[in-house]
C-alpha cells in the first residue's frame, strides 16, 4: 500500500498511478489499459461487446447516438444533421477530496458495453490504491429525441475524504463559446448582460466561460444550449430530490462531506477539449458572491459524499436532442419538455374561499391617518415589537398596488351587499381619493406618499417609476369604466390618469421607448434604459378606447414594437422589477404579455397574439416545477417555510436573485386563461 507522509492514499484510475503528493497535478505513469478481466475484489464485470461500435439508437430527425470502442475502452458520440458533433470519450468521472488536500478528478472509458432490450448497459471501475473503489453501472436509453442515463455507483472500499461523480458531453471544439446560446430557467436567456455581474448566469461567470448552477436554484433543474447553425442540446434532472443540511445552506464551509446531500449541479464550461455540458452529484459550483457579499476571486463550493464501502449513489439525467432553428423556439420547447417530464402537481383550491379570506385580510390591514386611507407597504408575518420603518409607505403598482387593491375591494363590494361589502367599498373609494389628493401634479414627485404626513414619499422604491404609475393607473381606468357602466361616474379618476398620460406622450423617445424612471417632479430621466416600455401599453390602449384620442394607442404601438424588436424577438424580457437594476425577470415577461394582448384585443392583428405567446412562454419558465425540501436537520419551529410545504407553483423573481421565489405571476392568471 502506497501512502504519502501527510496526505491521502495514492489514487489509481484504471492503470494511471498518481502520487498523493501531486494532488491537483497531472497524472504520471501508466501500468495497463483497461481490460475486462476480473477486478481485484474477485467480482466479474459484464463481458464487453466485441465490435467497434454499438448503436444506442436514432432520434426522429436522424441524429445517431453511438458507443465507440477506442484504445482505452468505450466512449460515446452523438452525430446529427442539425447539430455539431458531441462526444464523451470517458463517461465515468469521479472527483475525490481529502480534507486539507486538493481535489483530484479521474475520468474513465467504459470497460463493458452490452446491448439490452431497452437500451445499453455500460460499466467500469475506478481504482484507489490498486483496488476497485468506485463501480459504475450506467443504463442508457433513447426514447424519441431524449437520451437518458440511469447511473448507479457502488462504493467497493472505504477511504478517507469524500467523492462526487459527474456525467458530461463535450461539444465539438470548433464551436466557439459565443456561438452557443444558453437557457437555464430563471437564470439566463441567451444574453447575460442584464443578469447581474455576480449572479450564477451573470457577466463574470459568462466571461469566464463557466456557468455552474446548483439545481436547487432552478425552477426546473435544466440547462440547454442552442447552436448557431441550428439544433440544440438540453440536460434535465428528471427526478430531483434536493435534500440538504443547515451547514450547506448557510455555506458553513467551502467543502462539506455528508451522505445526506441529494442535489447536483448543472454546468456548461469551457475545457481544453471543448465546451462540456455536465451534471455533477453532489454539486460542484463556482460563486462570485453577491451584491452584499462580493468576492474578489471566484470561490469553489464543493459538496461530497463519504467514501464508505457499501454506499450507493443513484441518479438519472436526460438529454433532449432538438432540431429548433432559433433560440426562442428551443427555449419554449425544452421548458415544455421539463414540464411534461416533471409533471408538477396541481393542488386544487376553493377559489371563492381563498378570495374571501384574502380580501378580508387585505381590508383589515387598511389604515387611516389624518383622513388619508391606504394599504401600508409592509407588515411582518412574525411577531415584532414595532412596525417596520416603512409601514406608512403608500405606493402605486409593483409590490404596493394601492389602486389595484382598491379596485379589488370595490369588486367585492359589488358581490357582497352586506355590511362587509359596504365596508370594503368605502375603504376602496377612500384609498383612491387619498392617492389622487396626495399626488395631484405632473411630473410626478413620487409614485406614492407617506400615510403619516400626506407628502410624497422620498425613497427609491416610490420614485417616479414608469411601471409603478402606469400599472396602477391602468387598474384605476378599468375601475372607472366598470363603475360608469353601473351608473357611478368618477370623472376625477379619468382626468387624473389622463393628465399623467398626456405628460407621458411628450416623454416618448424617437425609438418608441420611455425611461424606466425619472427624477422627482422632473422630465429628466434617472434611469434612461427603455427596457420597461411595455408597462404603459395597456393603460394607453384603454385611454384611446375611453376618450377616442388615437394618440395614446399610437404611442402604445410604437412602444410595443420597440420592446419586441429590442428584446422579445430574442426570447428575452428585461426591467420589470422596479427595485432591481434593469435585470432579466419574469415580471418583464408578464407585463409584455399583457401589453401585447391589449394590442391584439384593440387591433385584431395576429402579430400581437404571437408576440403575447412568446412573452408568456418566457414568463412561465420561471414557475417552479418541483418541490424543494427544507434542510433535513433544521428546526421546523424556526423555519418560516415549513417542512413538507410544497414549492411547486412558486416562481423565480429575477436573474440577479437566483433561487429566490415569490408568487407574483399569480397576477398573470387571467392573461394565461385568455391565451
Amino acid at each position: 500500500m502506497m501512502k504519502s507522509p501527510s496526505g491521502p492514499p495514492t489514487i489509481v484510475a484504471l492503470g494511471a498511478i498518481v502520487s498523493s503528493a501531486m494532488l491537483g497535478a497531472q497524472a504520471v505513469g501508466s501500468t495497463r489499459p483497461w481490460s475486462s478481466s476480473a477486478p481485484a475484489d474477485g467480482r466479474q464485470l459484464p463481458p464487453a461487446s466485441t465490435g467497434s461500435a454499438v448503436e444506442l439508437g436514432r432520434t426522429p430527425n436522424g441524429t445517431v447516438v453511438t458507443f465507440i470502442h477506442g484504445a482505452n475502452g468505450w466512449g460515446m458520440t452523438v452525430n446529427g444533421p442539425n447539430m455539431p458533433r458531441v462526444m464523451q470519450p470517458q463517461p465515468a468521472e469521479v472527483e475525490v477530496y481529502h480534507p486539507g488536500g486538493a481535489p483530484l478528478t479521474m475520468r474513465e472509458a467504459y470497460g463493458s458495453v452490452i446491448s439490452a432490450a431497452d437500451g445499453v448497459d455500460a460499466a467500469t471501475d475506478i481504482l484507489v490504491e490498486g483496488r476497485p473503489t468506485f463501480r459504475f453501472h450506467d443504463h442508457w436509453s433513447l426514447r424519441g429525441s431524449v437520451v437518458t442515463i440511469a447511473r448507479r455507483i457502488e462504493v467497493l472500499a472505504s477511504a478517507p475524504g469524500g467523492f462526487a461523480s459527474a456525467i458530461g458531453w463535450t461539444i465539438d471544439p470548433v464551436v466557439r463559446w459565443g456561438e452557443m446560446t444558453v437557457m437555464a430557467p430563471g437564470i439566463i436567456y441567451g444574453d447575460p448582460s442584464h443578469d447581474g455581474e455576480r449572479s450564477p448566469g451573470g457577466t463574470l461567470a459568462y466571461a469566464a466561460h463557466r456557468l455552474q448552477l446548483r439545481e436547487d436554484i432552478l425552477p426546473a433543474p435544466m440547462l440547454a444550449v442552442s447552436f448557431a447553425g441550428g439544433g440544440s442540446l438540453a440536460m434535465l434532472d428528471p427526478a430531483p430530490r434536493g435534500d440538504t443540511t443547515e451547514a450547506d445552506t448557510t455555506l458553513a464551509e467551502p467543502e462539506l462531506i455528508d451522505k445526506r446531500f441529494r442535489f447536483g449541479a448543472l454546468a456548461l464550461e469551457q475545457q481544453q477539449t471543448g465546451t462540456a455540458l455536465r451534471f455533477s452529484y453532489p454539486e460542484n459550483v463556482t460563486s462570485y458572491g453577491d451584491r452584499r457579499h462580493p468576492s474578489a476571486e471566484p470561490v469553489q463550493l464543493r459538496r461530497y459524499h463519504p467514501i464508505v464501502r457499501g454506499d450507493v449513489d443513484k441518479y438519472r439525467i436526460s438529454y433532449r436532442i432538438g432540431a429548433e432553428a432559433a433560440f426562442p423556439e428551443m427555449s419554449r420547447n425544452v421548458w415544455r419538455w421539463a414540464w411534461a417530464t416533471l409533471k408538477p402537481v396541481v393542488r386544487p383550491l376553493d377559489v371563492d374561499l381563498v378570495r374571501r379570506v384574502l380580501l378580508d385580510h387585505l381590508e383589515a390591514q387598511a389604515a387611516t391617518i389624518g383622513g388619508r386611507t391606504a394599504i401600508p407597504f409592509v407588515l411582518s408575518t412574525v411577531p415584532t415589537p414595532e412596525r417596520q420603518w416603512n409601514w406608512t409607505m403608500a405606493g402605486m403598482g409593483f409590490v404596493s398596488k394601492n389602486l389595484e387593491n382598491a379596485d379589488q375591494l370595490l369588486l367585492e363590494g359589488d358581490r357582497d351587499h352586506s355590511q362587509r361589502g359596504r365596508k370594503m367599498r368605502a375603504t376602496g373609494l377612500a384609498i383612491i381619493t387619498s392617492m389622487i389628493n396626495a399626488l395631484p401634479t405632473v411630473p410626478l414627485p413620487a409614485t406614492g406618499y407617506d400615510l403619516a404626513t400626506g407628502k410624497p414619499y422620498n425613497h427609491i422604491w416610490l420614485a417616479p417609476w414608469l411601471r409603478n404609475a402606469t400599472e396602477d393607473m391602468r387598474a384605476l381606468v378599468g375601475a372607472y369604466v366598470r363603475e360608469r357602466g353601473l351608473g357611478r361616474d368618477h370623472p376625477e379618476w379619468l382626468a387624473w390618469t389622463r393628465q399623467y398620460a398626456d405628460w407621458l406622450l411628450a416623454q416618448q423617445r424617437a425609438d418608441g421607448s420611455w425611461p424606466r424612471r425619472w427624477y422627482p417632479s422632473s422630465n429628466v430621466a434617472a434611469e434612461p434604459s427603455g427596457t420597461a416600455s411595455y408597462a404603459p401599453v395597456p393603460l394607453l390602449v384603454l385611454l384611446t378606447q375611453q376618450t377616442g384620442d388615437p394618440r395614446y394607442q399610437q404611442a402604445a404601438l410604437r412602444a410595443a414594437d420597440y420592446v419586441w424588436n429590442s428584446f422579445g424577438v430574442r426570447g428575452l424580457f428585461i426591467g420589470g422589477a422596479s427595485d432591481n437594476p434593469d435585470i432579466t425577470d419574469k415580471e418583464a415577461g408578464m407585463l409584455s404579455m399583457e401589453a401585447f394582448l391589449s394590442l391584439h384585443d384593440a387591433t385584431g392583428e395576429s402579430l400581437w397574439l404571437d408576440r403575447a405567446k412568446a412573452a408568456a412562454d418566457f414568463a412561465e419558465s420561471w414557475i417552479w416545477l418541483w418541490d424543494l425540501p427544507m434542510p433535513v436537520d433544521a428546526d421546523d419551529t424556526q423555519l418560516h417555510w415549513k417542512k413538507g410545504v410544497p414549492t411547486t407553483g412558486l416562481q423565480g423573481i429575477t436573474a440577479l436573485s437566483a433561487g429566490g421565489a415569490d408568487e407574483y405571476l399569480d397576477w398573470a392568471v387571467p392573461s394565461y386563461a385568455k391565451l
